[in-house]
């Protein structure tokens, strides 16, 4: 079969191209699911009698290696496969997002409000469910993920990044609005990329965007507020130590014209001490403010699919 896709050149039984493309079940990624293999073992690999074609590797251009299809001449290949592989994260990350969703709503419809034994064991069978299916989709964005980092010329790998088990929590906005703890909590990378389609037949999903959209903006709106008053705060600052500068200063026209030595030294080493204060405060102040004038970007942390 290889001949027939790869062309005439690539010859199945080229030793070296049997153990390049044997190699590549080696690759170790992160296993998302709770599957016990102790109770459920796999296929026996060894034998070579039974065909198995879940462990049987197609030759694509990212099993093959870069090298060898430059060699075979299967450049055209590599970029065609580049596109698949794109299509693929993008189709296991909408996934993803749609049953992350659901799982929200889940906890916030069924989970909650179940009264009974009953009711909670199937509002749990449902959550159960969904997070197989997550399990399932990051699985086979990992393993896409794997094969892009094999294939050359191409910046993919800087918008899809590595999929981590703490990327695959449900958002608890939805289901816990009031819950503490949410103040700074944002959701993960791939929520921002726009794959189109999350919101299609769909409701609940174009609930949960709005809510954490909004969530955002006032996040981000909370942090400007805190970048004024602390502009604020430091111009403050800079008055206090003046003040009491002055303050001082005073004491020590008080102190000389009733003749108190001792005291007039003392206020006026009070007096410089706080003008320095003040110096270095403006000081310090004016180097920081520089940093403070980069602007806020607007929020994109949850960007609508649409259909």
């Amino acid at each position: 079969m290889a001949p027939t896709y790869l062309g005439g050149n690539v010859d199945v039984n080229d030793p070296d191209f049997l153990v390049i493309v044997h190699n590549s079940l080696d690759d170790n990624y992160e296993d998302y699911s709770d599957f016990d293999e102790d109770q459920n073992p796999g296929p026996d690999i060894h034998n070579a009698s039974i065909f198995q074609p879940e462990l049987t590797v197609i030759p694509l251009p990212s099993n093959i290696g870069e090298v060898r299809c430059r060699e075979l001449g299967l450049t055209n290949l590599m970029k065609e496969e580049n596109a698949l592989r794109e299509g693929q994260a993008n189709d296991a990350l909408h996934a993803i997002r749609v049953h992350l969703g659901d799982k929200a709503v889940i906890f916030h419809n069924t989970v909650r409000s179940a009264k009974s034994q009953a009711s909670s064991t199937r509002a749990w069978t449902q959550v159960r469910s969904v997070e197989t299916a997550v399990n399932l989709n990051a699985s086979i964005y990992s393993k896409c993920w794997l094969q892009l980092a094999k294939l050359p010329d191409h910046d993919l790998l800087t918008k899809y990044l590595p999929l981590k088990k703490e990327d695959l929590k449900a958002s608890s906005v939805v289901a816990d609005p009031n819950a503490c703890g949410q103040r700074d909590t944002t959701l993960s990378w791939f929520w921002s990329l726009d794959v189109q389609g999350d919101t299609s037949g769909n409701d609940w999903m174009t609930e949960f965007y709005r809510v954490n959209w909004l969530r955002t903006k006032a996040l981000r709106d909370c942090w400007n507020e805190e970048v004024m008053l602390v502009k604020h705060e430091m111009q403050w600052s800079i008055n206090f130590f003046k003040h009491r500068a002055k303050q001082w200063l005073g004491h020590m026209r008080d102190t000389t014209s009733a003749g108190l030595t001792g005291h007039t030294c003392y206020a006026a080493q009070q007096s410089h001490i706080y003008d320095q204060l003040a110096a270095h405060a403006e000081d310090s102040f004016r180097k920081m403010i520089v940093q403070l004038q980069v602007p806020v970007p607007v929020p994109v942390e949850v960007v609508v699919g649409t259909g």
